[in-house]
């Protein structure tokens, strides 16, 4: 049972960055799913955002990024 309002984003950058903003004003914890540690995930990990690394071609690697996340968007 998910007992926060985390959200998970798969990517780093585009709308996700946008959709990021928009949820951290509001003070909604942000987590990013992300294929590679780089500088978008850098940069977004230094605006409070909690980055794993994966790939959504893998069940696995979301699946595992899903835990504690109670919705994800994916534009």
């Amino acid at each position: 049972m998910v007992t926060n309002n985390l959200v998970l984003i798969p990517g780093a950058g585009g709308v996700g960055r946008a959709v990021f903003e928009h949820l951290r004003a509001q003070d909604v914890p942000v987590r990013f799913m992300v294929r590679h540690e780089d500088e978008r995930a850098a940069e977004v990990k230094g605006l409070g955002a909690e980055v794993v690394i994966g790939d959504l071609t893998r069940p696995e690697n979301v699946a595992a990024a899903m835990q504690g996340v109670s919705r994800m968007f994916f534009a």
